[in-house]
């Protein structure tokens, strides 16, 4: 199932990476996510997030009460007019189901939008379809939890 989002922050490319290589802004995130355990890395080429977040009711037989989720987010250089391209990989521990992606950062005038793509799949016969449809608004709140976050972040509002 594919799923996409768009994000605007106003800042330019470079600052949104550097939020975004702030072990603060990620424990943010991580903790505005519902995660109830979490581990972050992060330098300016990416991040490293092990979460811990409830499980939806539908993958609790499979998953137990949490879902362990591993995401790497690594970013290219930027380009010469400042926007860069990143690679997204999440792997969800003790269920047959992934996301890969991609990420693009835009720099437009005053803000710079981040466009997430990516492929969210949960490889089980017969109702893998329905848990990815079931799971799919969930994945993209977390994802979308970023936005808010960051936008905390870059007003100042995070410690």
């Amino acid at each position: 199932m594919q799923i996409s989002t768009r994000h605007t922050y106003h800042a330019d490319p470079q600052s949104v990476v550097e939020m975004m290589a702030d072990e603060v802004w990620l424990a943010a995130v991580a903790r505005a996510a519902g995660a109830v355990r979490w581990q972050v890395s992060a330098d300016i080429a990416g991040s490293h997030v092990l979460a811990e977040v409830p499980a939806p009711d539908k993958a609790k037989p499979f998953t137990g009460p949490v879902l362990k989720i591993d995401l790497t987010i690594v970013w290219q250089p930027p380009s010469h007019n400042g926007n860069r391209e990143g690679r997204i990989q999440v792997a969800i521990e003790g269920m047959p189901a992934s996301m890969g992606g991609t990420g693009e950062m835009i720099h437009l005038g005053r803000v710079t939008e981040v466009d997430f793509k990516a492929e969210f799949r949960v490889n089980l016969p017969l109702i893998g379809r329905s848990l990815e449809a079931a799971a799919a608004p969930y994945v993209r709140r977390v994802i979308d939890t970023q936005q808010a976050v960051g936008n905390d972040y870059l007003a100042g509002r995070l410690a």
